[in-house]
């Protein structure tokens, strides 16, 4: 078969496995190659920097150090809700085993594949941003199957056979945004990158991370409204995601017993230059390196069409 190869297989690596994909553009083989002589190497206990991790929906990802990254909603923003609604909608009132129907659930297919080729490419540079932030990446063990998962049913106790509302209309539309942030495929996209650039990473358990107080250490539900958090107990103030990120920095030095190295701090002896006083007259010292420059941007020939001056120029 003929295909694109769109990076060679390097010296010394095995094919292990070739996987054929079809998808709504055409067949992808993905290619497994492996490299028995490359050592594993141990996890270190001595790390310069770490950042901890924390997904939401709001915001992709929360950063221990402050930071955070957009979350561009690729299937669920209001224009592409719109256009897939419009795309369903016409495949819907086409005849069943009709070549216009094939027709339009291909262009289907195609949004569909429009989108997650959106959140991978995204997720590939969340990925590589945050593994140059720091030596080692923290994140919570998430289940995110369970967080998906359907409320339990409320049966009425008046009417039998009758249940009463669950609050599962509304947890559509979260496990709807869940599914289109894709926490599982950026973590592990994170895990891939970290590997490949020789950094740690770690998995903490997430119980309790938004709801402890990283000054106090008290874990109170009643701390956390909504993005906000205020401990009950010492009143500290911060970013509910943000706050759950440094708790799962420090989760993962203290559950892996990791040793943060103080870098040491680089003395300044150089001689810094004279700071003119007001209507001082500089001397030729101090203004010997801006003279020098200034040759240099001016030493290059002028072109042959170039006019010396804008009055030469307009034939004055």
């Amino acid at each position: 078969m003929r295909f694109y190869n769109s990076r060679p297989i390097p010296q010394g690596f095995q094919i292990r496995t070739v996987t054929l994909r079809k998808k709504a553009d055409g067949w992808y083989t993905s290619i497994l190659i492996k490299d028995d002589s490359v050592p594993d190497y141990p996890t270190p206990k001595e790390v310069n920097t770490i950042v901890g991790l924390d997904m939401g929906l709001t915001k992709l990802v929360h950063c221990s150090d402050g930071s955070d990254f957009d979350n561009p909603r690729p299937s669920t923003s209001k224009k592409e809700k719109r256009t897939l609604k419009i795309r369903q909608r016409r495949l819907s009132r086409k005849n069943i085993g009709s070549a216009n129907r094939k027709f339009e659930a291909q262009k289907l297919a195609r949004l569909h594949k429009k989108h997650a080729d959106k959140r991978s490419a995204y997720q590939w540079f969340v990925a590589n941003k945050i593994v140059n932030k720091a030596d080692a990446i923290s994140v919570e063990d998430l289940n995110i199957k369970g967080m998906k998962a359907k409320c339990k049913p409320k049966p009425d106790d008046v009417k039998q056979g009758r249940f009463l509302k669950n609050g599962q209309s509304a947890k559509r539309g979260l496990n709807r945004s869940i599914s289109d942030a894709s926490w599982g495929t950026l973590i592990e996209k994170i895990q891939y990158a970290a590997a490949k650039s020789g950094k740690s990473f770690f998995k903490v358990d997430p119980k309790n991370t938004s709801r402890t107080c990283s000054k106090c250490g008290v874990v109170d539900a009643l701390s956390r409204f909504g993005e906000k958090f205020v401990c009950t107990s010492c009143g500290h103030e911060a970013h509910a995601d943000k706050q759950a990120a440094g708790n799962i920095k420090t989760r993962a030095v203290q559950q892996n017993g990791l040793v943060i190295k103080k870098l040491k701090k680089v003395r300044r002896d150089s001689v810094k230059p004279k700071q003119l006083i007001l209507f001082e007259t500089p001397t030729v010292e101090s203004t010997t390196g801006k003279r020098k420059q200034h040759r240099a941007r001016n030493s290059f020939p002028r072109c042959a069409w170039e006019p010396a001056n804008s009055i030469e120029f307009m034939g004055y």
